[in-house]
């Protein structure tokens, strides 16, 4: 559904200005005439608006939809109305395309529709656990418990991508003067030396003839270069996203060394606490594992688990389906069977959840230590070398004069 904006004749003959909710412009005249008034114009300025700074911003990222969260549930535990509560955050929200989804929300509660209804309606940023939540809390009259879990839950969310984000800016700042210093060494510094090597008419060192080499090809070639690495980025960029190279993409991440087993505890500790917080909320195991399966992102991983909901399907049990997968450790469906058979299933995701999320900020904090040290050594290897091609010649040089 959409914000439709209107200007309208009253009875009395005047012209008075709102917004109404409906699925297109023929639905929006409509509920306008049948409110007594006789419509002069309607628009869709929220949508056009929207899509436009969409556009411009990209998506609504995890930490804004904690903060809203967060304050929605505050606003409601002092007492506020739901309606009110989200016109409250609405003239808060600074994210332009964000505000106008709200007040496509807010549009949605005065026309009768729940919550989750209107949460479903958009789907790029509020997830299907998101809205099973809500709908769960709405249902339970836990509304604002469930806020209060999937804030807390957003949070969690939010702090990894920070911290990974962080582990990651100083190697690649680091990247990005080293590469401009290469750059700036063999389009500037290197040709007015190689002048001098030229005239002197002598042998010169391997590492001379090949920085003098690539600084050739990088002068006279650059914008094939630069077209090459262009055309490169984009098509590998198409291939990631394709379902066979995120496929692919999943395999090799998983078995590469070290990292493969931190993608696995990312994925697992969103699997575990996405079930855990749907099965508190009181939806069946079948529901839940259904709806936490698309926080996946590894489709390796993904289509174990679905293997996983069809065994549910047949009878099985959870946690012996689990141990017949070959990526998801062996401990972790052990853990989840004793879970089964206990009835303390939420508990257990829990604590494993929170195993593996301490195990993740354990691990970011060695990448954070060992990132930096490695970057400085390479790129010190890179220059140095540059530097040597560059002062081998000129040492020769100065020997052969003495």
């Amino acid at each position: 559904m959409s914000i439709f904006y209107y200007k309208a004749k009253n009875k009395v003959a005047e012209t008075i200005s709102g917004q109404i909710f409906a699925q297109n412009k023929e639905e929006a005249i409509e509920k306008i005439n049948q409110l007594g008034l006789m419509p002069i114009a309607v628009e869709d300025p929220v949508g056009e608006s929207a899509a436009a700074t969409q556009a411009l911003s990209g998506k609504v990222n995890v930490k804004e939809i904690y903060v809203f969260s967060r304050q929605l549930a505050s606003l409601l535990k002092a007492g506020l109305p739901l309606l009110s509560a989200l016109q409250t955050i609405e003239q808060q929200v600074s994210h332009l395309y964000f505000r106008g989804i709200i007040s496509r929300i807010i549009l949605g509660i005065k026309d009768g529709a729940s919550l989750g209804d209107c949460l479903a309606q958009h789907p790029q940023i509020f997830s299907s656990l998101y809205v099973a939540m809500i709908r769960a809390g709405e249902e339970s009259g836990q509304l604002k418990d469930m806020l209060v879990s999937m804030a807390e839950h957003l949070k969690n969310q939010n702090e990894i991508i920070t911290k990974i984000r962080t582990a990651l800016a100083y190697p690649l700042i680091m990247l990005f003067v080293g590469l401009g210093t290469v750059v700036f060494m063999l389009t500037y510094v290197m040709p007015r030396l190689t002048h001098l090597f030229v005239d002197v008419h002598q042998n010169l060192p391997l590492p001379t003839v090949i920085v003098m080499v690539s600084s050739e090809l990088l002068q006279k070639w650059w914008m094939v270069i630069l077209l090459i690495v262009f055309i490169l980025a984009f098509f590998i960029r198409r291939w990631v996203v394709s379902p066979l190279g995120h496929v692919v993409l999943s395999r090799v991440q998983l078995n590469l060394p070290w990292w493969g087993q931190f993608v696995l505890k990312i994925q697992l500790a969103r699997f575990c606490r996405s079930l855990e917080l749907l099965l508190k909320s009181g939806i069946s195991i079948l529901r839940a594992l259904k709806l936490s399966i698309p926080v996946v992102s590894n489709a390796v991983i993904r289509e174990q688990l679905e293997r996983c909901h069809d065994d549910l399907v047949g009878g099985n049990s959870l946690g012996e389906s689990l141990k017949r997968s070959s990526k998801i450790p062996g401990i972790v469906g052990d853990l989840i069977a004793v879970g089964e058979e206990s009835g303390s299933l939420a508990n257990t995701l829990q604590e494993i959840a929170d195993d593996y999320e301490r195990d993740i900020s354990e691990t970011i904090k060695v990448l954070t230590t060992l990132l930096e040290p490695i970057m400085i050594i390479v790129m010190g290897s890179v220059i140095g070398f540059m530097v040597m091609a560059m002062l081998l010649p000129i040492f020769q040089l100065d020997i052969f004069s003495r």
